[in-house]
């Protein structure tokens, strides 16, 4: 479910910073946690690619899409 206030600012794919994992808000399940993710640990995005992209340059942990909601992204 998309969120609209900050960080997240309507887009819909969210990047935690400390994990590298990658969510698509607009398929987000329980499992996902999105709502544990701390907010300075959130980059959030309107693509995949724009996130990973962020992820790589900015050095974080193994950039992935979540099991849960982007499983063609997860790499295991």
């Amino acid at each position: 479910m998309r969120r609209f206030n900050p960080p997240f600012n309507g887009n819909r794919y969210v990047l935690n910073k400390n994990t590298g994992e990658i969510h698509d808000l607009d398929r987000e399940t329980e499992l996902c946690h999105i709502n544990d993710i701390s907010p300075d640990h959130i980059y959030a995005g309107n693509s995949y690619m724009g996130c990973l992209l962020y992820a790589q340059m900015h050095h974080c942990l193994s950039p992935n899409g979540c099991f849960y909601c982007q499983p063609e992204h997860n790499n295991g």
